[in-house]
């Protein structure tokens, strides 16, 4: 998951003796001078597209590094890297401030749990899946809750604080609710103030004192650390297999294989839900597709500097051969994404929702003279026939709204467009 630069001020003393703020700005300049090269070149050296999107990198660098004795300081420093690269417009390409605290953008789960989920109805994030024994249940949320404000801050202020880190437009939608959401998984016993309004226009202020998550989670990977892992599998009483799951990791395909193998032979449809799942391990993407797959397929390919890597569904013993819904919203990223659009492409799957922010590329990290850290992209994910997901995106087949009324009405519009289609006779 990506993560962005926040500017931060820093304030230089100035000191009494001259020699000492000499030697300061001189060794100020250097490692300027040193960073700003170390991000041109690495992007230069590693990033997947040597044609740069049809930028001429070395005149790019040429442009920012005339600024460069303009900065005055190393936030400043930062804020002309972060342009130069933001030019390139990828989700995986950022600067990472070592000032930088992620956990005033993003709270680390840390045990807690709300019990909620949430959604966009136009621009406006609007609560669902509330569960009825859960924390926000209790303090009086419920399903279509309008949200204003976490513990006095406005969404519409925290979406300007990601907006000026310069984080590229496609993705903004998924790291503000990414980022809001987070206040309500940190730990258990944190009380959280909500201002919510519901959809009749009511406002509330709601204090949600988080309990103690009791299911199961990830073990930690990488950079990311631990984090709750849910998955429903279930056949409904009109006959169609219903799968959600909240992240692409290994744990849960063996439950994910079973449930699908055993359904039964009048099963009318599969919707595999996706709404809310920002990704994991893309290998997994080809697992699930030969779930439904009958025949060797490929979904798509990340391609590399030099070479490429491929994600193909192999058809599995007990694939399920009936009609396959796909549901997405802008919270659906990632191997998500490349899971959708493959096997939409193929004729598989229809696709139901919203259109995702297209955020697929692989990334690595690399340490900056000055202590920060680069993210920089290392492939390009396209579909067979060509297309890009970055800044694109899976467009749904049908788009379907959300509404708060209908939401706080107990109807899941996305999901009962795709019952809809399903029930329809071939």
């Amino acid at each position: 998951m990506r993560k962005f630069t926040q500017i931060l001020g820093l304030f230089f003393s100035s000191l009494p003796v001259v020699s000492w703020a000499w030697a300061d700005q001189t060794d100020f300049a250097a490692l300027r001078e040193e960073t700003f090269e170390a991000a041109w070149s690495q992007v230069g050296a590693s990033y997947y597209d040597s044609t740069f999107g049809g930028l001429d990198w070395d005149e790019v660098g040429d442009r920012y590094r005339a600024k460069l004795p303009t900065a005055e300081s190393m936030d400043q420093v930062r804020a002309l890297i972060s342009s130069m690269i933001y030019e390139l417009g990828d989700s995986h390409l950022a600067l990472i401030s070592s000032d930088y605290d992620p956990e005033e953008i993003m709270k680390p789960w840390s045990g807690g749990a709300a019990g909620v989920e949430a959604c966009y109805a136009g621009d406006r994030i609007v609560f669902y899946r509330v569960d009825p024994k859960g924390a926000a249940y209790e303090a009086g949320l419920r399903n279509g809750d309008i949200l204003l404000a976490v513990d006095g801050e406005r969404v519409k202020d925290f979406r300007r604080s990601l907006e000026k880190t310069g984080q590229p437009e496609h993705v903004l939608k998924y790291s503000l609710i990414t980022a809001l959401l987070s206040r309500l998984r940190t730990e258990a016993g944190e009380k959280v103030k909500l201002l919510v309004r519901s959809p009749r226009g009511k406002k509330r202020l709601l204090t949600v004192e988080l309990k103690r998550y009791e299911g199961r989670s990830t073990e930690p990977l990488g950079r990311m650390g631990r984090m709750p892992l849910g998955l429903e599998a279930t056949l409904r009483e009109d006959g169609v297999a219903y799968l959600r799951f909240n992240l692409w990791f290994p744990a849960v395909m063996p439950e994910v294989r079973a449930f699908v193998g055993s359904l039964p032979a009048e099963t009318s449809g599969l919707v595999i839900d996706l709404r809310g799942n920002p990704g994991g391990m893309m290998v997994m993407a080809g697992g699930l597709a030969g779930l439904v797959l009958q025949e060797q397929a490929e979904l798509g390919r990340t391609t590399l500097r030099s070479g490429h890597v491929n994600v193909v569904g192999f058809p599995q013993k007990d694939a399920f051969a009936g009609k396959a819904a796909i549901l997405v919203d802008e919270t659906s990223v990632s191997t998500s994404e490349v899971f959708a659009i493959g096997l939409q492409e193929l004729g598989r799957a229809r696709v139901f929702g919203q259109p995702t922010p297209g955020a697929a590329l692989p990334s690595v990290f690399f340490a900056l003279p000055n202590g920060d850290s680069l993210q920089i992209a290392l492939g390009d994910f396209k579909t067979p026939n060509g297309v890009s997901l970055e800044a694109r995106g899976v467009i749904p087949d049908e788009v379907v709204s959300v509404s708060p009324v209908e939401l706080s009405a107990g109807k899941d519009t996305v999901l009962s467009a795709a019952l809809n289609w399903i029930h329809q006779p071939n």
